[in-house]
């Protein structure tokens, strides 16, 4: 645990100075600020209503701001040879990767909560409640989607020994467990669905083509809203009625603690055999 923190306190005072990290995350404190602002405007402005907005707008850039901040974590040190002489000291593999973790975790999420901030005190001058169940369960959902980006964010970074093939990564896992989910007319689980209900002749329900959906990150955070939101009182569709315990909010919350927490797991093991100088 000491190797860690040291790991994780040297490696928190150089990121910090990170322009790339702070300019995305710039973006997202300003884009915060507007949402909540122009809803505030309304002649009944309800938090509640901005929230669910602004929960769409985290989904796209907030693991922007966890890839920005985590995708050279090892494979920047690993390219320049530096992790070799970190290694040297009395410091473990595996310290090296969990304290790469927490503190670019630490960062974004004390980042994070600077657009919070920002975001209360607009919430003070401008709404009738600050709404503390949602806002509350807002910020921990939100923090908790912050790891399933920054895990396997660290974990691709672990894995592969050049600042080109890790960017390559992130970004390519971005793009497919988020932009293609995200974007619904263009999205990954149309392309399961063309590939096996179109093309192979399988008929597996709709059920398993939510679940698909669930499974990536940006997928359960956003049925995570569930927790929060009655659908109903923003978009047509209908209520969410008997489902199986898998598309269910809460469980939603347990795939994004493991995406967190295994892909983690396999970038060690990929870091763990690499051979290093």
């Amino acid at each position: 645990m000491s190797q860690t923190l040291t790991v994780a306190r040297n490696d928190f005072r150089d990121v910090r100075r990170s322009k790339l990290l702070w300019g995305v995350m710039g973006i997202y404190v300003a884009f915060t600020a507007l949402i909540l602002y122009a809803e505030g405007t309304a002649p009944e402005p309800d938090l509640a209503t901005a929230l669910f907005g602004q929960f769409f707008m985290t989904t796209l850039l907030l693991p922007l701001v966890a890839i920005a901040g985590s995708y050279l974590a090892i494979a920047g040190e690993r390219e320049s040879n530096t992790v070799a002489f970190l290694l040297s000291q009395p410091t473990s593999r595996a310290a090296v990767v969990t304290g790469k973790f927490l503190s670019r975790s630490l960062l974004i999420v004390g980042s994070l909560l600077v657009a919070f901030v920002v975001g209360g005190l607009i919430g003070v001058v401008m709404y009738p409640s600050l709404e503390l169940g949602v806002s509350g369960t807002f910020i921990v959902l939100t923090v908790v989607f912050v790891g399933a980006y920054v895990g396997p964010s660290v974990a691709i970074s672990a894995a592969t020994d050049t600042r080109s093939r890790a960017i390559a990564g992130a970004v390519g896992f971005y793009v497919l467990t988020d932009v293609l989910i995200v974007f619904e007319n263009f999205s990954l689980v149309n392309a399961v669905r063309f590939l096996l209900a179109e093309t192979l002749g399988l008929e597996l329900g709709q059920h398993f083509y939510e679940f698909v959906h669930n499974l990536t990150p940006a997928g359960s955070y956003l049925n995570a809203t569930y927790l929060i939101f009655d659908p109903a009182n923003y978009l047509p569709i209908e209520p969410l009625g008997v489902i199986p315990f898998y598309l269910k909010p809460w469980f939603s919350v347990v795939i994004l603690l493991a995406w967190t927490v295994v892909p983690l797991a396999i970038g060690y093991w990929r870091f763990r055999g690499a051979e290093l100088g």
